[in-house]
């Protein structure tokens, strides 16, 4: 998409050639990055919207893979008889080129976070009463050290966000150019407020966050501290997200006070 105008900070380029567009907005929600904010901000202004979502009843019951194929099939079909301005879900990569595939004018977009810190809020929040399997997660896993056994959990972002033959392959530079050249938009939750407002701009509707979805403090149950030796460990079993986070976020980092001075410029109502 513009994501190499945006990082080389020429926002004119990147406004004007995104302003051009009235896309279906295609959110790939990676979990536990401020996406559920997002999309408290996001649906009431993109309408109508699609939350691509397995029924977690049938879970168990048949394999979440395939029952994540079928919703997005479903958003698909619905798609082809109703024109939707957003949709969303904690979908993968063959699923976005699929979608981009079949119908027309789709924007996918995305937020990354710090791969450690999106480790620890994940196992949190699956051991704390939002999440609606907490009891029998909680009893599977009641430390982080058995939750770091799994391999399903590594490298959430990249295997959300990159083809398999990318992930397997590990060229950190390669992966970085799939993603700037597939994204129109690849924001940072640690910038989520200002990801946000680029977001909006966008959308014709600039605005500051007011609406924060499942924050879930450290408890009793949930509290994590980490030793040095499971960072350093969680940081080994996420590899590939850590070195794409550090890119693009560095990146994001550097324009972020120019970015915001010109949105000032473009969007003065925003301020608030």
């Amino acid at each position: 998409m513009f994501m190499q105008s945006l990082l080389g900070s020429d926002f004119r380029t990147y406004f004007e050639n995104m302003l051009k567009l009235n896309p279906l907005w295609l959110f790939i929600h990676i979990p536990k990055t401020a996406g559920s904010s997002l999309n408290a901000e996001l649906v009431p202004i993109l309408s109508p919207s699609f939350h691509i979502f397995v029924d977690y009843s049938q879970v168990g019951e048949r394999p979440f893979g395939d029952l994540l194929d079928e919703a997005v099939d479903r958003f698909i079909a619905a798609a082809k008889t109703k024109r939707y301005s957003y949709a969303t879900g904690h979908i993968r990569s063959g699923h976005v080129d699929c979608i981009v595939a079949t119908l027309p004018d789709v924007l996918p977009i995305t937020l990354l976070r710090e791969p450690v810190a999106r480790f620890v809020s994940d196992y949190r929040y699956q051991c704390s009463d939002m999440h609606p399997g907490h009891e029998h997660f909680s009893a599977q896993h009641p430390t982080i050290d058995s939750y770091l056994e799994l391999p399903e959990e590594r490298n959430k972002a990249s295997g959300a966000l990159l083809p398999q033959t990318l992930r397997d392959h590990g060229n950190v530079a390669a992966c970085v150019d799939h993603l700037l050249a597939t994204y129109g938009f690849i924001g940072i939750q640690e910038q989520y407020a200002l990801s946000l407002r680029l977001i909006t701009t966008l959308a014709g509707e600039p605005r500051r966050p007011k609406v924060f979805k499942r924050v879930n403090a450290p408890d009793a149950k949930n509290g994590v501290k980490l030793t040095p030796e499971q960072e350093a460990r969680i940081r080994a079993d996420n590899a590939l997200d850590v070195a794409i986070y550090t890119d693009i976020a560095s990146r994001f980092q550097k324009i972020s006070g120019d970015l915001e001075a010109y949105l000032n410029i473009v969007d003065p109502l925003a301020i608030e």
